[in-house]
């Protein structure tokens, strides 16, 4: 299981209604090759997915693609996700076909690299600005160090707003 689909999903569970969560592509070049794959289509996909998107949606949209075959092509696995977390795929394609889809890459990129501009490993996780090993109990461990009023946070008595960027 990946990260998207197992401790993300669980992180946002028990912290979605107190923290704010920033997905974030692995997008290095968006002329190029992404992260983890040799083209962008899966986070250009996902981009056009999560643009006006509640972030409760993306998390379902996420944990959907990362349980895809990477022999699906990226809308294949779009059709499946969107029908799997309520949003319209006629729209997503049609971002997808269109050069906005390449100003969400762009951006995306930017994003990314202002985080992690030199070789990373992904998935790249921050509570706040503080580098987080991307594991459940990790991430949990900082947002409740951090004071995050999650209820399984319990006996953590200051309240703050923590950011989780994965």
């Amino acid at each position: 299981m990946q990260f998207g689909s197992g401790d993300f999903v669980k992180l946002y569970r028990d912290f979605g209604d107190s923290d704010s969560f920033k997905l974030v592509p692995a997008v290095r070049n968006p002329k190029g090759s992404c992260v983890d794959e040799s083209s962008c289509d899966y986070e250009k996909a996902t981009l056009c997915a999560f643009e006006g998107t509640a972030t409760k949606t993306q998390v379902s949209f996420l944990a959907c693609m990362d349980e895809q075959s990477r022999g699906d092509s990226a809308l294949e696995a779009t059709r499946t996700c969107a029908s799997k977390s309520g949003l319209d795929y006629d729209r997503i394609a049609s971002c997808f076909a269109s050069s906005h889809a390449d100003e969400l890459l762009t951006a995306a990129s930017k994003t990314f690299n202002s985080y992690l501009p030199g070789r990373t490993t992904i998935p790249h996780t921050f509570v706040n600005e503080d580098d987080v090993h991307p594991t459940y109990s990790a991430i949990k461990s900082a947002l409740c160090a951090d004071g995050s009023s999650a209820s399984v946070c319990a006996g953590v008595v200051e309240e703050s707003s923590s950011t989780c960027v994965v």
